[in-house]
């Protein structure tokens, strides 16, 4: 898509949760932009695509897993590759709660869950960390309110 002469892209991400935990990943060495970082799962959505459609295509092409896709914790916008892209960041969580990520070695060298007290060891200072910071804060609201109702 093209305004004023931009390209611009619509990027879905998955903030992948199990219990107090979220799924981040890191870049592949061989990836052009921002090899070695660590990021959310997911990717562009295509032409005819539903934003949802997208988010469980691209998990499941970059982990292997199928993900039920629940609120949209925030969105933000940036440029990389001369491209104007917006980013939808939904919470997720695993559609099979025994499955595992798998990595596809093409996107990704390694993943891993972490807790909120794991978020600033990273060195990952952007957007999407603000995004992991506000899912973790409402799953702790979540699982406050599951204490008290017991």
């Amino acid at each position: 898509m093209s305004i004023d002469g931009h390209n611009t892209n619509i990027v879905v991400v998955a903030l992948l949760r199990r219990g107090n935990k979220l799924f981040i990943a890191k870049r592949a060495d061989t990836k052009q932009t921002w090899p070695g970082r660590y990021e959310l799962i997911g990717g562009h959505v295509d032409p005819g695509e539903t934003l949802e459609d997208a988010l469980k295509r691209e998990v499941r092409e970059e982990i292997n897993v199928e993900v039920t896709v629940g609120q949209i914790v925030g969105a933000f916008t940036y440029e990389s590759e001369a491209t104007f892209k917006v980013e939808i960041c939904y919470l997720c969580e695993l559609a099979n709660v025994s499955a595992e990520p798998v990595i596809n070695p093409d996107d990704h060298s390694e993943g891993q869950w972490i807790d909120s007290s794991q978020l600033a060891t990273f060195g990952k200072e952007d957007e999407e960390t603000d995004m992991l910071a506000k899912a973790f804060a409402i799953i702790d609201t979540t699982i406050s309110q599951k204490e008290g109702e017991n």
